[in-house]
């Protein structure tokens, strides 16, 4: 499908240690990759130019588990999150995604838009990890925003609202990727110094004066397509027909498991443009049972039937210009 680098979906894998590249709109490229496994013990690497130690397991989901490592090639050692499946799997595919969102968001602002990736390995029972940078100082999103009170609820919210609209219209409509999970805990968030950032918003540049940086993880759900064809879906989670380039599906998926958990933090203004975007019916169903609405909302974004939502973040750039 393509076969030059000026594709908006061409990686390299040099800089983790794979001589080789290719476009993942077509993806064969990424099956014929071998990767030696030197597992030992606790070292995932242990080779005499690089080793990979595993330290502790610090998150466990449904389908992998985070690992903290420390990742040493010569004299220099850092501290890295390693990501390996529960099963014999194989996120070969998911670490070239998380690169090239990492990489192109770099181009837009986001210089960590996504943790850049340090290692791609194999274990012995033949799943293939990945090894990435920590994010210094970064926390997942629900976990900042719980400790927030209401009074400040607002602006940290207009700001990462609008930080994200950018982040997902740029993968949407320049990469053709939606990251189909995006949720507050796929997040993390920095705080730092008032800064000034230019953001371009479905064609629209504007600038905010913003204290946090944020970062996508978790692309295990992943999909790239071209129109309404999807060519790479990451998980088998949503039906074959559902298709990749649904109109303001990521920022659906958010602002529903946002609303879900601080709706009665936001200021009664902000909480009716959440309305506007979600559905005013659907928000009194997710005030009265979270749990139940949560796969409500996967199940939304999901239908083959829908291909646009009114949560767009040209949409949501306007009506917050207007709050």
């Amino acid at each position: 499908m393509c076969n030059e680098t000026r594709c908006s979906s061409w990686i390299s894998l040099h800089s983790v240690g794979i001589p080789t590249e290719g476009c993942l709109r077509n993806s064969a490229w990424v099956s014929s990759i071998v990767l030696r496994s030197s597992q030992m013990g606790h070292y995932y690497i242990n080779l005499p130019y690089q080793r990979l130690l595993c330290m502790d397991s610090i998150a466990q989901g449904q389908f992998g588990t985070i690992d903290l490592a420390v990742y040493q090639v010569g004299d220099k050692k850092k501290e890295v999150y390693v990501k390996r499946p529960i099963l014999q799997e194989n996120l070969l595919l998911e670490a070239c995604i998380q690169k090239l969102v990492g990489d192109s968001l770099k181009t837009i602002g986001f210089p960590l838009g996504a943790p850049p990736l340090v290692s791609i390995f194999a274990l012995e029972n033949g799943s293939v990890c990945f090894a990435m940078d920590m994010i210094p100082g970064a926390i997942t999103l629900d976990r900042f925003l719980h400790g927030i009170k209401p009074m400040n609820m607002d602006a940290i919210i207009i700001d990462c609202l609008l930080q994200l609209c950018a982040m997902l219209s740029h993968l949407h409509y320049v990469l053709g990727i939606n990251h189909r999970d995006v949720k507050p805990s796929n997040f993390l968030i920095v705080e730092h110094e008032p800064r000034d950032k230019n953001l371009i918003i479905d064609g629209t540049l504007i600038t905010i004066v913003s204290r946090y940086s944020l970062t996508m993880i978790d692309f295990g759900f992943a999909c790239l397509g071209t129109g309404l064809k999807t060519d790479v879906a990451l998980s088998t989670v949503y039906p074959p027909m559902d298709v990749c380039l649904k109109d303001g599906r990521d920022m659906f998926l958010f602002l529903g498991l946002l609303y879900v958990d601080i709706h009665a933090k936001l200021s009664p203004s902000l909480c009716r443009l959440f309305e506007s975007w979600i559905d005013v019916m659907l928000c009194a169903f997710m005030r009265k049972n979270k749990e139940y609405s949560m796969h409500w909302l996967y199940f939304m974004a999901g239908n083959e039937s829908i291909v646009k939502f009114q949560s767009n973040p040209s949409r949501i750039l306007h009506d917050l210009q207007a709050l």
